[in-house]
């Protein structure tokens, strides 16, 4: 199981035996429960640092099923470290083999890499092609469903919001900034599209964006002459001024201005974006 050698202080000691298979497994199985309470402890205060999105929600129950599968693995390697550490150390310039020294254990490394590929597949059925099969579902459902359509334009280096459905065009708040307001409790569709409506350049010009909102657990590339899609459902009303992270961030890097195109997120309940539209159309008219 382990790399045997005699410690300097007991010349006569045997490599790895018996006792020192009971002691490590004692230690391992120690250092799992605490690390699993540990992980547990976190999965409760929550994994990711702020979600307000089914989607961040799904992708954290996966991130803390893999944390728990794999916490065992990680302290086996660690206790299994310190231990040939403390165990078979020997004294510098001290040479005592043992008589039942070995370089490798073909047993413990069979059961290795199977366990190994085990996990592999387990991450691939749960939570890779379960959270796929779910994805494919919920594409099913947006075919006979009336999602909030976002327009999203990137530029260098600005946000740019509009609601077809409400003939809001560039949404700002009143310092002239682009904001973006989303309903709770409601299934939104973003149409991301990468160019510059406010200059005239060669399309090869333009430059790649990535649409992030660290609070909704999504992001997705905004390459120029494509345009993509994004879905998300809120679940809970909060804003930037909230928490940071309900914010938009370019997260590719796209220039000079890159760290300042962000936007901040408001989700508010259904009347108050009803009011919000209200105000975006009288400011339009007034334009």
């Amino acid at each position: 199981m382990f790399r045997g050698s005699v410690g300097g202080r007991a010349p006569g000691r045997q490599g790895c035996s018996v006792v020192d298979r009971v002691m490590f497994t004692i230690w391992w199985l120690l250092a799992s429960v605490l690390a699993e309470w540990g992980v547990r402890a976190l999965i409760h205060r929550g994994v990711y640092y702020y979600t307000a999105s089914s989607q961040a929600q799904d992708g954290e129950r996966a991130v803390a099923f893999i944390l728990t599968v794999l916490t065992p693995v990680f302290t086996f390697v660690v206790v299994m470290l310190i231990y040939n550490f403390i165990r078979f150390s020997t004294a510098r310039g001290v040479a005592t083999p043992g008589p039942h020294q070995f370089q490798t254990n073909k047993t413990f490394i069979g059961m290795w890499v199977l366990i190994s590929i085990g996990l592999n597949v387990l991450f691939f059925v749960h939570p890779s092609a379960s959270a796929l099969e779910q994805m494919f579902n919920s594409e099913q459902q947006r075919v006979h469903r009336q999602d909030l359509v976002v327009n999203v334009v990137a530029r260098q280096w600005q946000w740019i919001f509009s609601y077809p459905q409400y003939g809001v065009e560039d949404a700002e708040d009143a310092n002239g900034n682009s904001t973006l307001y989303l309903p709770v409790n409601r299934n939104v569709k973003f149409i991301l599209r990468s160019y510059d409506p406010y200059h005239t350049y060669a399309p090869e010009a333009a430059v790649v964006h990535d649409f992030w909102i660290p609070a909704f657990g999504l992001k997705q590339d905004i390459i120029p002459g494509e345009t993509r899609y994004m879905y998300v459902h809120t679940t809970k009303v909060t804003s930037y001024n909230v928490n940071p992270m309900v914010r938009v961030q370019c997260a590719e890097v796209c220039g000079p201005g890159h760290p300042f195109m962000e936007a901040p997120v408001h989700v508010v309940s259904g009347v108050d974006f009803v009011a919000w539209v209200r105000q975006q159309r009288m400011r339009q008219a007034q334009s």
